[in-house]
């Protein structure tokens, strides 16, 4: 997934973050213990209040307006509970949170990646606190979507709330497609048939790039989701099949193809995110292949001149899943000393009163049937999220899962595949090796 919070600040400004930011203390405010009375009382705020320390990865723009002001709300409806934010950007809390929580200076709630490389390692270790008496305490599993649940599911714990709801795809560009009569592909070879045609007229059928890396990780996801299903795609993420299995490394080949045809932008090694979405947006192609994070801007800058749909499968034996996936998980710190003022923080968060701040901020919390009618949300945001909640499973969005080494060789190997270097079966061979290692290191969960 794009990760819109990108790399990030230095180790000395992690060290004076550690340094400030502390749990809070014991869930009901009562008198502390003695062994822990000097620590509560540095952890509160003036007149006693319980503060609780929330870190998160919304470092800017309307995501980061809209936590401050759920944070505002909170507070004057709990007066007794002060909430501290520190805003991350997605690696600096990725190398910051384990040893924070284990010093015991970590944050009572945090934002986390939601895959088994990341708080499945942490659930693992005992480090995120298991929230399952919580579920039925405030009805959890009837306000999110069952698919969300699970994916903070782990040895039969449950470990967060999973959110941020994140689809690939394919954006079009409606006026070049009407102007030259050509209507949303519904199967891959009409879609490679589009693609010829574009290319025919001069047009960049596919706007692709690959300079930062990331967006390799989607076209993995989008192509092995398309060809092998979204079933086989997650028993390899289980551990239950290999990445080598058949037709994974064919699929990466095809994707190759697009290349090797001609089909995409000229040189996308060489081509940066942000530059392929102002092409885009200034008609430089008829198709840009991203994630639903892009809709806010797309919306903003094309207005109703785009729409979006999801790269077809490749035969009718593939299941029409579309490839999604969480951009984080709200975690509860095992160690916090407030705990149950800190699930009340994060059960308020995503409050069905509170989903029209979400939306408009244009992210998709995993809370189902919420009527949106009378929000200011783009056409294109209502459509998006017509088809999330329309869809009975989703795809892997497999980089927000993999640990940070698989992670790593994957994105080197898809710039080999792009250059032509190696082949899909390569790729998928160099994978396997690395799952295995993390496996096997303890870097990656699997039952």
């Amino acid at each position: 997934m794009k990760r819109k919070w990108k790399m990030l600040t230095g180790l000395l400004i992690v060290s004076m973050l550690l340094a400030a930011c502390t749990p809070g203390s014991s869930s009901d405010g009562n008198a502390p213990k003695e062994d822990t009375a000097k620590e509560e009382k540095s952890d509160t705020a003036d007149g006693g209040q319980i503060e609780l320390n929330f870190w998160d990865l919304r470092t800017e723009g309307a995501g980061a307006e809209m936590i401050d002001k759920l944070i505002e709300n909170f507070e004057k409806e709990n007066p007794d509970i002060k909430v501290k934010r520190t805003a991350f950007k997605v690696d600096d809390l990725r190398n910051t949170i384990k040893p924070a929580i284990n010093s015991g200076e970590g944050p009572d709630v945090f934002s986390y990646d939601a895959g088994a490389g990341y708080l499945g390692v942490l659930a693992k270790a005992g480090l995120a606190l298991d929230l399952t008496k919580y579920r039925e305490e405030y009805n959890w599993d009837d306000r999110f979507h069952d698919w969300a649940i699970e994916k903070t599911v782990y040895d039969d714990g449950f470990y967060g709330i999973a959110n941020e709801l994140e689809m690939l795809g394919v954006f079009y560009n409606k006026k070049i497609f009407a102007d030259n009569n050509i209507e949303i592909p519904t199967t891959y070879e009409e879609f490679l048939s589009v693609c010829k045609t574009f290319k025919d007229k001069g047009i960049t059928p596919l706007i692709m790039d690959d300079k930062e890396q990331w967006p390799g990780f989607h076209y993995e996801s989008i192509w092995l989701n398309s060809f092998v299903g979204a079933d086989k795609v997650k028993q390899a993420i289980a551990g239950e099949i290999p990445w080598t299995t058949e037709g994974f490394g064919s699929a990466l080949d095809e994707l190759y193809k697009l290349f090797e045809s001609g089909y995409t932008s000229e040189k996308p090694l060489s081509l940066a995110y942000e530059d392929a979405n102002k092409a885009f947006y200034a008609d430089g192609g008829a198709m840009r292949v991203t994630g639903t994070w892009q809709v806010g801007a797309f919306a903003e800058k094309m207005g109703e001149n785009v729409g979006f749909f999801y790269l077809p499968t490749a035969s009718d034996d593939v299941d029409n899943c579309p490839p999604g996936g969480l951009g984080e998980a709200v975690v509860v710190n095992s160690k916090t000393k407030y705990e149950e003022a800190a699930v009340k923080f994060v059960d308020y968060i995503f409050q069905m009163d509170n989903m029209e701040y979400w939306y408009e901020a244009g992210l998709i919390p995993s809370v189902k049937d919420v009527d949106y009618s009378s929000y200011e949300i783009s056409e294109l945001f209502q459509d998006v999220v017509d088809e999330i909640n329309s869809s009975e499973n989703l795809g892997e969005n497999i980089d927000v899962i993999m640990p940070p080494k698989v992670n790593d060789v994957t994105k080197n190997f898809i710039q080999q595949l792009i250059a032509g270097k190696i082949d899909g079966a390569s790729c998928m061979e160099q994978k396997q090796k690395a799952f295995e290692e993390e496996i096997e290191a303890g870097n990656y969960s699997v039952e």
